[in-house]
């Protein structure tokens, strides 16, 4: 039977977390599993031909506790002649500031440490003593969530930085018990986090009450089904990420001015897929390239984002489909053109305060917010227009009325438009143009009193003035 180290050494070969001559700083919060982490690599590290130092994070939260632990790292790194990276950090403000958990904000800024280890070369590696233990956590929190493969990947050996190195996890087929052992046989102390019997931390009830009654009612070597579930779902990540690689460019529509009202695309603010092409593929490779492209943009989507992208997809051979944009993940959205899906940032809100502007009859009015004029002018003669359209329209007489006024539609608003026998609302008149949510919020009408008579792009029937004469509202070429 091969002794803890050999199956960690045997471990970090096979998946190539170190290299002979590497820098590896160890993660040691003080901790069993990070203090029997470092007393493993310290007996490794001449036949792994690694050079060792030691990092540790101060989150600013259990107060003389945590001072106690970094202490204790110090004295240990001391020991042992090892360099010591030390960092604080004020997790509870992190925490606010960013409105995550406390438990998540205390993460991140660890994660940051490690990080600028890597990116100012103090090291190539930063080694964590994650086990099997916490990757059973893991998995089964993230399947609680409703996580798909990536999730349910779990904790993985390695993860790679931007800017060179990588985090490595060589405990990840290692039990905490086992550990906890090893460190009483070399009769090396450590610390207890009693933060970790904290139950008002998600982690700590799965670990404390969840586990415990799966293993005794369910499966005996529940921790060992779930790590191979996260072993099973990472191989199934990898195949996926290949293929969505490959399939990526060819549903991606160029980056040209797109139809129904669309900009130019740039890979940091929008990605355009194009549907018919899009729509060919799996409902399984749908899914993964919505959620690739989010990455790409740095817009993280859940399965609720990407169930509402496929589903306003699906209501688009409905002529009826009330949406034609969805917000999505913070700050950005989906939206449906002629032929495209696109996914891009939102705009800022503007203010939502309606335009309105007095229009003289007969006279003519700058609409700044459209940079347009209006103009209403009137025409003595009472016959009939030459216009076939207007001639099977219904007229309208209007009431005694000096000035009419032009704003922006508001929702609500209704117009009988001259090729229609009954008023329809605004807002359906306008769903055939396809236009952008900024076009749309702008789109100008006309009213006289409190019923509209003009609307932009909208055939208008007859208007009249109550002494009968005909009126005619034109708009002229914007930017003149």
């Amino acid at each position: 039977m091969l002794t803890l180290e050999q199956r960690i050494a045997a471990y970090i070969r096979s998946g190539s977390l170190m290299h002979p001559g590497e820098r590896v700083a160890i993660a040691v919060s003080g901790g069993a599993d990070s203090v029997g982490l470092l007393r493993i690599l310290l007996e490794l590290r001449h036949d792994l031909a690694i050079v060792i130092s030691v990092a540790h994070f101060h989150h600013g939260i259990r107060g003389a506790e945590a001072d106690g632990d970094e202490h204790f790292v110090g004295d240990l790194a001391k020991a042992f002649d090892l360099e010591l990276h030390v960092e604080r950090g004020d997790a509870r403000a992190h925490s606010k500031q960013n409105g995550i958990s406390l438990e998540t904000a205390a993460r991140e800024l660890r994660h940051q440490m490690f990080l600028r280890l890597l990116e100012e070369k103090k090291a190539n590696r930063i080694a964590t003593a994650h086990t099997l233990d916490d990757q059973t956590e893991t998995v089964l929190m993230k399947f609680l969530r409703g996580a798909g493969t990536r999730g349910l990947a779990g904790i993985f050996p390695e993860q790679r930085a931007a800017g060179g190195g990588s985090l490595v996890r060589p405990l990840l087929e290692i039990r905490r018990d086992d550990l906890r052992e090893y460190l009483r046989s070399l009769n090396q102390p450590w610390r207890e986090d009693r933060s970790n019997n904290d139950v008002s931390f998600t982690r700590n009830r799965i670990r404390a009450r969840v586990l415990p009654m799966l293993r005794e009612q369910v499966n005996p070597a529940a921790d060992l089904a779930l790590a191979h579930v996260a072993e099973i779902s990472r191989a199934e990540e990898e195949y996926w990420q290949d293929q969505v690689k490959r399939v990526l460019p060819l549903v991606r529509a160029p980056g040209q001015p797109a139809r129904g009202g669309g900009g130019k695309q740039t890979a940091q603010h929008a990605i355009a897929f194009d549907i018919a092409r899009f729509q060919s593929q799996p409902v399984a490779m749908q899914r993964r390239l919505l959620r690739q492209a989010g990455e790409q943009l740095g817009c993280n989507l859940d399965f609720e984002h990407v169930n509402a992208i496929l589903s306003l997809l699906a209501q688009r051979s409905s002529r009826g489909a009330k949406d034609s944009t969805i917000a999505i993940a913070k700050g950005w959205r989906a939206r449906l053109l002629f032929r495209e899906l696109r996914m891009e940032r939102a705009p800022e809100r503007a203010t939502l305060v309606a335009y309105q502007h007095r229009l003289p009859l007969p006279g003519e009015t700058y609409v700044p917010e459209l940079d347009s004029t209006l103009c209403a002018r009137i025409s003595e003669s009472n016959g009939r227009t030459e216009n076939a359209a207007y001639n099977r329209a219904h007229s309208i007489r209007l009431p005694e009325v000096t000035d009419l006024v032009v704003r922006n539609w508001r929702p609500g608003d209704r117009f009988q438009s001259a090729r229609h026998s009954s008023e329809m609302r605004v807002k359906e008149l306008l769903y055939p143009m396809h236009l952008s949510l900024e076009q749309k919020r702008l789109w100008p009408v006309v009213v006289a009193g409190d019923r509209i008579v003009w609307v932009r792009g909208i055939a208008s029937p007859e208007l009249h003035t109550a002494r009968g004469d005909r009126l005619w509202i034109e708009e002229s070429d914007r930017g003149e």
